[in-house]
């Protein structure tokens, strides 16, 4: 099979990482081919990731790691099937279990935060125009205004009075779930949605842990092999 990187082209580490790993698994990069690997489905990336699916092909979306792209010191990205923040194929508990992060206890107190996304992604999935305003007048609190290159106070310290945090599908919300707080999301079939049951968070991320990747995997091939 070819395939086509549309990733960023300044950040050679990380397309190095995936050619290397898709050519281990026996595929060959090309101007055209029926595996388009892009970056977020938005803008031109979404048209010719339509043209790519019309013929038979294979979308793989790259963006962001939900629980951050430093997490337990290593640097991760996360790839999905079709679209970025949706329900994914996955496998068993251990990928998350091996990592050996222990979730702590949800807290049960503190104030309500709005954690917008930055609204980007194909229609029906980034999060509406407006939303952040309509949810603060149902739930109450603040809004926390998403960072995007801004500086901004850290996400740890902006929580730290936090008890019930509120989204569309923000990573930022994956993160607060991380420190305990409790979540309501609005995006359905997100893949982050759980039920504010320890259990619940806990299957959740051994879900998500089969969609976060890290830089050597990739370049071993990991991914693609599933």
């Amino acid at each position: 099979m070819r395939f086509v990187l549309a990733l960023r082209h300044d950040i050679p580490e990380r397309l190095d990482a995936f050619r290397e790993g898709l050519k281990k698994v026996g595929h060959e990069e090309g101007n055209e081919g029926d595996l388009f690997i892009a970056w977020n489905r938005f803008a031109i990336n979404a048209h010719k990731a339509d043209a790519v699916e019309a013929r038979g092909g294979q979308v793989l979306v790259v963006e962001n790691a939900l629980w951050g792209n430093g997490f337990l010191g290593k640097k991760w990205l996360s790839i999905s099937v079709r679209f970025h923040n949706t329900w994914q194929p996955f496998g068993g508990p251990e990928r998350w279990d091996s990592l050996g992060f222990e979730l702590p206890p949800f807290r049960t107190s503190g104030e309500t935060v709005i954690l917008p996304q930055r609204g980007i992604g194909p229609v029906g999935m980034r999060m509406p125009q407006g939303w952040a305003m309509d949810a603060q007048r149902r739930h109450g609190g603040r809004i926390r205004n998403h960072p995007g290159q801004r500086e901004a106070i850290p996400l740890e310290d902006d929580l730290a009075n936090c008890g019930h945090a509120v989204t569309w599908a923000s990573g930022a919300a994956v993160k607060a779930l991380m420190m305990g707080i409790p979540v309501t999301s609005e995006m359905p079939g997100w893949v982050a949605e759980q039920d504010n049951t320890e259990k619940g968070r806990l299957e959740m991320f051994r879900r998500l842990a089969w969609s976060h990747w890290t830089l050597e995997e990739i370049a071993a091939g990991d991914p693609f092999h599933r």
